[in-house]
């Protein structure tokens, strides 16, 4: 795993957040967009299995619904309280 990538993601997970949590949910969301594909890289180098289906299940699917949503607060919350802390734990 390479912790410089992971520790970007992280700094611009905390980023969109914010930008989610000010209101601008049109913005957060299009930059979750594009963190997305750096976050499948991370998915595939998690070796244990729990931990891979606790990130898709607990942080991925309900980010994923969030956005199709248009709800920028609970994206943020995901982030925040779902996919940091997993992603704080490899």
């Amino acid at each position: 795993m390479d912790q410089i990538i992971l520790d970007r993601v992280k700094e611009r997970l905390q980023d969109i957040a914010y930008i989610l949590y000010k209101g601008n949910t049109q913005e957060g969301i299009a930059q979750m967009s594009q963190a997305l594909p750096d976050i499948a890289v991370i998915v595939t180098w998690i070796s244990d299995a729990n931990v891979q289906n606790r990130l898709i299940t607990d942080a991925l699917t309900p980010a994923m619904e969030a956005m199709e949503e248009q709800d920028g607060i609970w994206l943020a919350d995901v982030i925040t309280y779902e996919l940091l802390d997993i992603l704080n734990t490899l």
